[in-house]
């Protein structure tokens, strides 16, 4: 029987301390099935709409800045996918590369070198895996294992990962070193790494004009304070002095550029992915 043999290789796994109870390919399983998930949940933009192209187009650099730190061909390469919601300021990757931008973070970038700092963020949660240890932390060894029958990832399994995945916050800990790794990756794609700090002080503006009562969602998600402006900005100047300077290196490196993609969300051109999302596509 597999499952015994599965639960074996965990246990060994977690006595040794040899490495991840969950392997890169159970990783993958993991993160398609968060992918269902949220394709139930929230409006995806179509996959040959051009917004969606700009979005594979811009993390295409971003994953190649990324392979010192996890080589992206260990879960197959990132996926890429828009939720088409205006009013939603996100941006997320699941275990496995399955990584989401929404269209209310394309709006509200001012240039091409913040989203490359929110965006190289997020790969770092799954260069660092952090979303795997969550999971791994969640579960015994003998229950993960029970989890992966021999056509993949168990239903009831599924459930209760997506589950645990979504109540989960990271730890100060584990934003601190996406906001690091982050702004290697940023950098290393050709941007700035100042973009990850501009945005979080525009979010945290966004809060102080609002009086606390329109926390931007990435921003409860992600908690910003001066305190991590300052030590992003700090990793910063550390890390390449005067060598990466806040005002250069903004422009997309895409075909299409941002004012482009922004004016086709505003226009109301998106077309939709068939058979997702629950929620209005916002505006």
């Amino acid at each position: 029987m597999r499952i015994p043999a599965l639960a074996s290789t965990f246990a060994l796994a977690l006595l040794t301390g040899c490495g991840s109870l969950i392997s890169n390919q159970q990783e993958v399983e993991i993160g398609q099935n968060v992918h269902q998930q949220l394709a139930q949940q929230y409006v995806l933009v179509a996959d040959d709409d051009p917004v969606a192209e700009w979005a594979r187009d811009f993390v295409r650099p971003l994953e190649a800045a990324s392979a010192p730190h996890r080589p992206p061909s260990e879960i197959g390469g990132y996926k890429v996918a828009v939720i088409a919601d205006d009013d939603l300021v996100n941006a997320f990757a699941a275990p496995g590369g399955f990584t989401y931008l929404s269209t209310g973070l394309l709006l509200q970038a001012a240039d091409c070198a913040e989203i490359a700092g929110v965006m190289g963020h997020e790969l770092a949660h799954v260069t660092e895996r952090h979303g795997v240890e969550a999971i791994e932390k969640a579960f015994a060894a003998e229950q993960l294992a029970g989890f992966f029958l021999d056509e993949g990832l168990a239903k009831d399994g599924a459930l209760l990962i997506f589950q645990v995945l979504q109540s989960t916050k990271f730890s100060r800990e584990d934003e601190a070193e996406a906001d690091e790794v982050g702004l290697q990756i940023a950098h290393d794609a050709g941007y700035t790494p100042y973009g990850l700090a501009d945005f979080f002080s525009k979010l945290l503006a966004l809060e102080k004009k609002s009086g606390g009562s329109a926390l931007p969602q990435w921003l409860s998600s992600h908690p910003a304070t001066a305190d991590r402006v300052a030590a992003v900005k700090a990793s910063i100047e550390r890390r390449y002095g005067a060598s990466a300077q806040p005002d250069q290196n903004r422009k997309c490196r895409t075909k299409t550029t941002l004012d482009a993609v922004k004016a086709r969300i505003k226009g109301g051109q998106l077309k939709k992915k068939a058979g997702t999302g629950t929620k209005p596509a916002g505006g």
